[in-house]
């Protein structure tokens, strides 16, 4: 059933509900725009316009917008040798643990509060019981250091509205509702001074659970003088004030959901935070196009470089705080691929632990952080202060760059010894080596190629780095490749499409673990196609398996897939795809990998491959991109 827009008495703000960020949010006064951009999980990076016919307010708009982006640069010159920093949820919801009244509420459980619709009355008194007298500012922190990373970013206020550290604008705080009874904030910012981290704080802008006036809560009877102004200038601007003049120097104030938040309204509080601390950074979700860096949607990861300033942060498992029922955990070699992936494309990635009610950070992800520092410290050239790729996008791995070094990270070892660079048409390889042990490695370049010649054992790493010195500019085709002895991939975002709608699918599987896939639908039949052009650089045979998802319409849509000159016809079943969930207004899809066979590939060079629906059931499909394995 869809989740239906809720009435409020408050007609000054209207409300939609609609997903944004890491979860349900109440929304007003938007764009038409701006709600489709939000709801195709966009919010991060969507930037304000506002059109003027006058030329000197054009001008003037273009100088501070200029202005601005420098401000930003400079501020955060530091995020860019960052790379790797520790986000961490921690609130009442910590004591719950995803549970209310015997029930489990799976999933992301800092939304315990909204999702079992808790009366604000009642969570309050969870207060009572919260003492983490197991808490330890200096373990964290060396937890943090200890995986190699640069900064922390911790709730103050999430959004049920406790404030985690001493607040004399509310007494709903840590320090005033809690048998703990001390500032957890402050012993951070001391523990962070001593070891050499930078400190930030998440805090709830626009939606408080507990406060009748703030966003959000619209299971407590509405007030009928609610006035979230009062809100804002009463609660969320002195607790901001708070924070940036309370704790030492801030790396930044991390905002959330901006919602139905205005563009006067976001700006009195970044204008705050640069003026009390003018390096102190704010993220994009501030609202309003505004903010230092730009946050990508929750566990987002590009496919291709970035630029600017931007972030991917993600979780150890699937909630961002703690959870009884939440035991997916990720391993360490996901977490350094997911890291290297964000660092190659420029961008910093910001991985979350969610503390339990005593304090503790899980076994599990505390073990995962100091696997991946142990590999961060024995590679930290390739990743902290590391460029991203000049390469196009590697079947068996990702490239970092620094100071005429290609780090080559090999997610994919070559069992018969030659790690092929395609594309790379200029720069003199001075050397090579193994940064897993320091030998050297032999290179050779071919027409299309640099080819290493590496040991046939995988070296024994999270991942194994080649570190290639190069002298002169490194240039490389944008050509994708299809090699031997590596699984390949052609996306949806590299397609030459026809007769299709291009668009970035984006869900929830469990209310917290986001899914971003690239995908074309909407098939029209005929003159509905995708192609794809790359190269290869020996024969080679590939099962090759299309990445889909479908709806009941789709169910055994026929498509024909043409490599080169061979022509086949398959069908495509439908996978369970809703157009929308009984959890969130939004789609829910299903991919999957069918197998369409097996492609003989025997010159190499050029290659073409086309897929296309042949009935009208192709309305019904998504295409995410094919894989390409090559047949043992």
């Amino acid at each position: 059933m869809e989740r239906r827009p809720e009435v409020l008495t408050d007609a000054s703000r209207p409300v939609t509900n609609i997903f944004a960020d890491d979860g349900l949010i109440t929304m007003n006064r938007f764009s038409s725009r701006f709600l489709l951009a939000l709801a195709l999980g966009v919010t991060s990076g969507l930037r304000a316009q506002q059109k003027t016919s006058n030329p000197l307010e054009a001008a003037s708009a273009e100088r501070e917008g200029t202005d601005h982006a420098q401000q930003s640069a400079t501020r955060g010159a530091w995020l860019k040798d960052s790379r790797f920093a520790m986000f961490i949820h921690w609130g009442l919801f910590s004591e719950l643990g995803g549970r209310w009244n015997g029930k489990n509420y799976y999933g992301i459980s800092e939304w315990v509060m909204n999702r079992a619709k808790i009366p604000a009355a009642d969570y309050a008194r969870v207060a009572d019981q919260f003492n983490p007298t197991a808490f330890n500012a200096r373990e964290w922190v060396l937890l943090a250091k200890a995986a190699g990373m640069r900064h922390i970013i911790i709730t103050a206020k999430h959004h049920e509205g406790f404030a985690m550290f001493k607040s004399q604008a509310s007494p709903f705080n840590i320090v005033d509702a809690t048998p703990f009874k001390r500032d957890p904030l402050q012993e951070l910012a001391a523990a962070c001074a001593a070891e050499g981290l930078r400190l930030g704080f998440y805090y709830s802008q626009t939606q408080d659970w507990h406060e009748p006036d703030a966003e959000g809560n619209r299971w407590d009877p509405v007030p009928a003088n609610r006035d979230f102004r009062r809100y804002l200038h009463t609660k969320a601007i002195p607790q901001v004030e708070e924070l940036l003049r309370n704790y030492g120097p801030i790396a930044a104030i991390w905002f959330d959901t901006p919602g139905p938040i205005t563009r006067e309204e976001s700006t009195s509080l970044v204008d705050l935070v640069h003026r009390l601390q003018p390096p102190c950074l704010v993220n994009s979700r501030i609202g309003n196009g505004l903010g230092d860096y730009e946050t990508l949607g929750d566990q987002e990861i590009p496919r291709l470089p970035r630029p600017g300033l931007w972030e991917s942060i993600d979780t150890t498992n699937d909630s961002w705080a703690f959870s009884f029922a939440d035991q997916n955990w990720k391993s360490a070699r996901e977490v350094a691929e997911r890291l290297v992936r964000v660092v190659s494309r420029g961008g910093t990635y910001m991985l979350n632990v969610g503390p339990d009610g005593s304090g503790r950070i899980p076994a599990p992800a505390a073990d995962t952080l100091r696997e991946v520092g142990r590999w961060v410290a024995a590679h930290e050239q390739a990743i902290h202060g590391a460029q991203p790729t000049p390469l196009a996008p590697l079947p068996w791995g990702e490239c970092t760059a620094r100071d005429g070094t290609l780090f080559l990270h090999v997610f994919q070892w070559p069992a018969d010894g030659r790690l092929i660079v395609p594309g790379m048409t200029k720069a003199t390889v001075r050397s090579a080596r193994l940064m897993d042990g320091g030998a050297n490695v032999r290179t050779e370049s071919a027409a299309d190629a640099l080819v290493l010649h590496v040991p046939p054992l995988r070296p024994h790493a999270l991942i194994p780095v080649v570190a290639v010195e190069v002298s002169g500019p490194v240039e490389a085709t944008r050509d994708q490749y299809v090699l031997n002895g590596t699984v390949s991939r052609l996306d949806a975002t590299t397609a030459q499409a026809t007769g299709c709608t291009p668009k970035k699918v984006r869900w929830m599987e469990k209310f917290g673990d986001w899914k971003h896939v690239d995908s074309l639908g909407e098939w029209r039949v005929p003159g509905g196609s995708a192609s794809w052009a790359f190269r290869t650089l020996q024969p080679g045979r590939f099962y090759v398996d299309v990445e889909y998802s479908a709806t009941e319409k789709g169910d055994y849509s026929e498509w024909e897939l043409k490599v080169d000159d061979n022509v086949r016809t398959l069908p495509l079943i439908d996978t369970g795809e809703r157009a929308k969930r009984a959890l969130w207004s939004g789609e829910f899809p299903r991919f999957r990998l069918y197998r369409a066979g097996v492609v003989d590939l025997r010159q190499p060079g050029a290659h073409a491959l086309q897929l296309r629906p042949l009935d009208t059931g192709g309305a019904g499909v998504r295409i995410a991109g094919l894989i390409l394995t090559p047949v043992e």
